[in-house]
């Protein structure tokens, strides 16, 4: 059991070695890759907020005309009235009923 974990800390070590040696001999090539991608991530943030709002409008517009096509317009609005005064009756004969 001692000799797999001293074979396990070798063979680390070796890689750690190697990783670290390879490391140093390309440094400045591993820097200008860095700097590269620094360049190339450099993002607008007036645009990505721009975008954002973009998306916003678009999903609160979306929301708004699933809303209304879900709720009631004022065309249904007798239906509604005439639904709400059906209820108050049926309540009251229920009243009366339980009475």
């Amino acid at each position: 059991m001692n000799t797999n974990n001293t074979l396990s800390f070798l063979i680390g070590a070796a890689l750690g070695g190697v990783a670290t040696y390879y490391a140093l001999k390309h440094q400045d090539e591993i820097i200008d890759k860095i700097h590269e991608l620094e360049e190339n991530l450099n993002l607008d943030h007036n645009e990505l907020i721009a975008n954002a709002k973009h998306k916003l409008d678009q999903l609160t517009q979306n929301v708004q005309s699933t809303i209304g096509r879900f709720s009631p317009h004022e065309d249904k609005s007798e239906e509604v009235a005439s639904i709400m005064e059906e209820l108050e009756r049926l309540r009251a004969e229920v009243a009366a009923l339980k009475a």
